[in-house]
């Protein structure tokens, strides 16, 4: 969690039980939704997925009983269809498989479009339900089994590839972001370091990239970790992507706060400059005007013209003043 520009208690130690796990899905679907949703087009290959992504799709359909049915996320793609994605921790089975039928279903009936489900496996499936069989019918959907990715050979990859001065690019990078749902024998913890490690000395990737990713390791991270192992990687991420982009934003704030103040102090000091030329020019006319009643033998008129400022106004338009 970010709180006031600063990277607050992540692990919540009070959650328990179907709290704790509730809360751990709920920020790796945050975590994984993001990482579609900003790195589709590098993401989608990593995955064995082919076709060019050109924008997102609605992700909740009205059934006709007024129930409304969330999906995870669904991409746009260049030939019409749709991808749909959905996140799962928990191997749901049969009833998991009836409701993206669904979901497939009432989309194409809705969108007139071809929709073809991805679901991503993390957790300890491995072998998920894939097919299901009801009447004359099979419905299947396309697994992605996180588990049989190493992550030991993707952070091992990257590292020499920095180490031997080779420049790393958004393609590359994007595995971090998933790193901690993969297979392996690295504990969650060392690959959370070794991710960060390798943003860290990455250069020739955007800095925003780079704090999209941290981002997205740190939320996984909270899934992973116990609180003394998220206080412990704090200390690592210091000087991260993720936190010099907070502090950027913190700073720029600030500096806004601070130019908004100076335009309001120019503001008032120029609104005083015109109030002081106008008490001058004001000063002048009345000079003159009283000059003018003197001469004209009207000394009756200056006590009047002090406490009538409608007259005032109008022997100045008379003397042209």
């Amino acid at each position: 969690m970010v709180k006031n520009g600063k990277l607050g208690n992540i692990a919540d130690g009070k959650l328990t039980g179907k709290s704790k796990e509730l809360s751990a899905q709920q920020h790796e679907d945050a975590a994984l939704k993001s990482a579609i949703s900003f790195f589709a087009d590098e993401l989608l290959p990593y995955l064995g997925i082919q076709g060019k992504v050109i924008g997102y799709a609605p992700t909740e359909v009205v059934h006709l009983e007024v129930k409304r049915l969330l999906q995870d996320f669904n991409l746009i793609m260049s030939d019409g269809s749709w991808k749909h994605f959905e996140f799962q921790s928990k191997n749901e089975g049969i009833e998991g498989l009836r409701r993206y039928r669904s979901y497939e279903a009432l989309t194409s009936y809705q969108y007139k479009v071809p929709v073809t489900t991805y679901v991503l496996f993390s957790g300890s499936i491995r072998n998920p339900m894939t097919e299901l069989k009801e009447g004359e019918n099979t419905y299947r959907i396309i697994p992605i089994i996180m588990r049989n990715k190493n992550a030991d050979g993707v952070l091992d990859g990257l590292k020499r590839k920095t180490e031997a001065g080779k420049a790393l690019t958004r393609e590359d990078l994007v595995p971090l972001s998933l790193c901690l749902l993969m297979g392996g024998t690295l504990s969650h913890k060392e690959r959370v370091k070794t991710a960060f490690d390798i943003t860290r000395n990455t250069e020739g990737v955007s800095t925003e990239d780079l704090a999209k990713i941290e981002a997205i390791v740190f939320v996984m991270a909270n899934k992973f970790l116990n609180q003394a192992e998220m206080e412990e990687i704090k200390e690592e991420i210091r000087m991260t992507n993720l936190l010099q982009r907070l502090l950027e934003e913190e700073k720029e704030k600030m500096i806004e706060e601070v130019r908004e103040r100076v335009r309001e102090e120019e503001k008032e000091k120029v609104i005083e400059e015109v109030r002081e030329r106008v008490r001058e020019e004001e000063a002048c006319m009345y000079s003159s005007l009283i000059n003018y009643l003197v001469n004209e033998g009207k000394e009756n008129m200056i006590i009047k013209i002090a406490n009538d400022t409608k007259l005032r106004k109008q022997l100045y338009k008379k003397y042209q003043l």
